[in-house]
């Protein structure tokens, strides 16, 4: 049985070696940006800006944490489970409140 797979948009696939200093090097940059290595790659050789932020990656931690209660108190709430919602909401209004005020300062450094 033959399975043909759609072909690639990228077909031509390369390698380097580097040393330990230079992979460092590179394990460090990268890490810093949420691209994976063949992103990262790509946006290097085609002259394309990296923008690091410092700092982002934290806030965008705290966002998902808010999101993910908002989503379990929703859940909550359309089952019936809960009817008060007034410390619930506080709570994650608290922790919004909190994020922006770090998301000001991170954009700050980067103007």
């Amino acid at each position: 049985m033959n399975i043909k797979r759609p072909e690639r948009k990228r077909k031509h696939h390369i390698s380097c070696y580097l040393d330990d200093k230079e992979y460092m090097t590179f394990r460090d940059k990268r890490s810093k940006t949420y691209y994976n290595q063949s992103e990262y790659i790509r946006k290097c050789i085609l002259d394309k800006n990296i923008i690091v932020i410092p700092g982002i990656r934290d806030l965008i931690v705290d966002l998902k944490r808010i999101g993910n209660n908002l989503n379990q108190l929703t859940h909550r709430v359309n089952a019936g489970e809960v009817t008060v919602l007034g410390d619930n909401l506080k709570e994650i209004n608290d922790d919004l409140t909190s994020v922006w005020g770090s998301l000001s300062k991170v954009i700050k450094k980067v103007k």
